[in-house]
């Protein structure tokens, strides 16, 4: 799959083309369980008092980030000075008496939040767009006239609490059935509710890590959740290993969530280091080009090229799921070694290509892709002390910033990682891994020249 990652919107934008997001399978089965509401129309100023002390939670553990923007929150507004009813907000009463929003958190952040003057973000909340009242935007609440205001404050809006004495579970069963709004939940958002538990918190925690969120490219948390399900990718090959790996990938990710929901100390401390031994040595290795594709160059146009926005979410699964087991020092004397090997894998040979572009969550798929790669690191580990086959990135460098002319074909080579240095006596024929066997070409001239000879 390729994967956007928007650096500026720190939001994470799967493409189209591998099964990150599967439509969900299925409902909640029925039950005989008990379910006990209560009804009431409270207005928004007695919403806003009970947040404000701490009475109503607008953003519990399973609810997503605010995610309105300025016009459509402005919208609501313009629909409460004209009175139109607006839909039902779900609440849920808690063991301490606090009362969580199961449904309607974007409609009553948005009004604290005019009131208040300012969006969640810290950015001022201005009226735009709006329609029946033109003359209100760029206007905030305390611009507005006491009668608006009044309006807005002493709008009624129609609620139902689910009391705790009714069945636990069943607030995020009604959930899952309220998400069918014009912003519906993710699968990630959902697993959110439905795997509440110690897990989730976990992954949320590493998906801050600062070495984490600077190989996906993000400053903050996405607001999709996109960043976790990452975190959640890396800990279901962690904890089942891709040999018992079964298609769909949500199914899989799910049955991860269920089964760690509640994950002891150990477990959680175990799965920590793993995943951070992994993200530590993928930025010796990549730095910011990590997870991406590399990719080479052609006849007519032999320079190769990362692809600088796209973020390969198979690639990802291969490198956090090869190294998060593999000693840093020994991965670091052979660093040089193992990144020319990757990059060469995901440029020549042609099954781990097809293995990270095409049904890539297919079975055969997922454990050609990671066979390939750990084979490869573990052989690159296992002979790195012998006699080297691959020249070092500091001679590259070196020749690189000498004369970066590829001496097949002649042209200028414009990317250092685009470069390879081939054997000028080939080393099958017992050609040395020295300098004055080396000469700086294309790869892909270099693949090519392999080829013909």
């Amino acid at each position: 799959m390729n994967d956007k990652l928007t650096e500026a919107t720190d939001e994470i934008q799967f493409e189209a083309g591998e099964e990150v997001e599967e439509s969900l399978e299925g409902e909640f089965l029925q039950s005989e369980r008990t379910i006990r509401t209560n009804s009431a129309d409270p207005e928004i100023e007695s919403l806003h008092g009970k947040w404000k002390r701490g009475r109503l939670v607008l953003q519990p553990f399973f609810q997503r980030q605010y995610v309105w923007d300025s016009a459509k929150a402005s919208r609501l507004i313009e629909s409460a000075l004209l009175c139109v009813p607006l839909p039902i907000i779900y609440l849920a009463e808690e063991l301490d008496n606090t009362e969580s929003v199961i449904d309607g958190q974007q409609r009553l952040t948005s009004f604290f939040s005019f009131i208040d003057g300012n969006f969640p973000n810290g950015q001022p909340f201005r009226l735009s767009r709006m329609k029946v009242f033109p003359e209100l935007n760029k206007k905030k609440y305390s611009d507005l006239s006491d009668e608006l205001q009044d309006k807005i404050r002493y709008y009624q809006i129609r609620t139902v609490t689910i009391r705790r004495d009714s069945d636990p579970d069943l607030k995020f069963e009604i959930f899952e059935r309220l998400n069918t709004g014009a912003m519906p939940l993710n699968e990630m958002e959902l697993r959110n509710c439905v795997y509440r538990g110690s897990y989730i918190k976990l992954l949320k925690e590493l998906a801050e890590d600062e070495v984490f969120t600077e190989l996906v490219g993000i400053k903050k948390p996405d607001k999709r959740m996109k960043d976790i399900e990452l975190v959640l990718r890396f800990s279901a090959f962690y904890h089942s290993t891709y040999l018992k790996y079964q298609s769909p990938m949500k199914r899989f990710f799910n049955q991860d969530m269920e089964k760690y929901k509640n994950i002891n100390e150990h477990d959680a401390t175990a799965l920590r280091d793993a995943f951070k031994n992994s993200v530590q040595i993928i930025k010796s290795l990549f730095d910011k080009s990590a997870f991406k594709r590399f990719r080479l160059g052609t006849q007519n146009n032999p320079n190769g090229l990362w692809e600088a926005q796209q973020f390969n979410t198979s690639i990802y699964d291969v490198l956090m799921g090869v190294f998060y087991d593999k000693d840093k020092n020994q991965v670091y004397a052979a660093l040089d070694a193992i990144r020319e090997g990757l990059i060469n894998l995901m440029t020549t040979n042609q099954d781990f290509i097809d293995a990270i572009t095409l049904g890539t969550s297919e079975v055969g798929q997922v454990r050609k892709r990671f066979d390939l790669t750990r084979m490869l690191v573990d052989s690159i580990l296992l002979n790195y002390h012998q006699q080297p086959r691959c020249f070092s990135l500091q001679l590259k460098q070196e020749l690189y910033e000498t004369d970066p002319t590829c001496q097949i074909c002649g042209q200028k080579i414009q990317n250092i990682d685009d470069a390879a240095i081939d054997h000028i006596h080939q080393y099958w024929q017992g050609g040395q891994t020295i300098p004055e066997n080396a000469r700086l070409t294309h790869r892909y001239c270099n693949m090519a020249r392999s080829r013909n000879n």
